[in-house]
């Protein structure tokens, strides 16, 4: 007995040494596990963040506008979706595919090259299939011009004023205006077009220009929704 006494006292300070260190090392990895939690929480909440802040980082919305006639028959129907553009019409469909920054070419469903749309700083050209100019759009702050020549010669001109008017001149002459109700997706032009979800953009104005074909405002249009004009 006297012989293990010593033994004894000499293994009961190595025990609590190993307990303490096992106390130690438990508490460590409670610690870390719980910063490495924290640390996950916050890198995710941060990430959540810079989406929601960053519409690149953003899925693209598909937003839809439609153009009926006073009878509310289907004439066209445009959605637009991250750079795509599609114009659904009474019998056929086009699809804008966005070739390279400057160049959008829409095709019918047999994939026929139907318009191209050439852009510029300032604005836009719209072209037929063999790249001939239909109609080229200049945009300004608050209005646009369009004509039917490089020149800007007797151009159309398409302005806001204020909130709820829009006007449409040529050469200083109005020859139409559009009401607006705020907060009604509807708008009336003329006898021919009843329009939703437009806004106050001026795209409603290419719609007053009897001048243009219809199929051609619709593109007009869907490019000047698409820049959110």
């Amino acid at each position: 007995m006297k012989t293990n006494t010593p033994q004894t006292m000499k293994l009961k300070p190595i025990k609590n040494t190993l307990f303490s260190s096992l106390i130690g090392l438990s508490l460590l990895l409670f610690n870390s596990c719980g910063s490495s939690s924290e640390k996950s929480a916050d890198e995710s909440t941060e990430k959540q963040a810079t989406v929601a802040n960053n519409p690149a980082a953003q899925v693209a919305q598909k937003q839809f506008y439609y153009i009926n006639t006073a009878g509310n028959e289907k004439l066209a129907e445009i959605t637009t979706e991250g750079e795509d553009l599609i114009i659904s019409l009474a019998n056929s469909n086009l699809f804008g595919e966005l070739k390279r920054a400057d160049k959008r070419k829409y095709v019918d469903q047999s994939d026929q090259l139907k318009y191209t749309v050439k852009y510029k700083e300032d604005g836009f050209k719209l072209n037929d299939q063999n790249e001939a100019l239909l109609w080229k759009i200049k945009l300004y702050d608050d209005h646009i011009k369009v004509a039917d020549n490089n020149e800007m010669e007797n151009s159309y001109r398409v302005g806001l004023s204020g909130t709820s008017k829009i006007k449409l001149k040529k050469d200083d002459d109005e020859l139409a205006a559009l009401i607006l109700k705020p907060g009604d997706p509807f708008v009336q032009v003329k006898e021919h077009y009843i329009i939703r979800n437009f806004g106050n953009s001026l795209a409603l104005g290419i719609l007053l220009i009897d001048e243009i074909p219809d199929e051609e405002k619709y593109i007009i249009c869907a490019e000047l929704l698409k820049k959110e004009k």
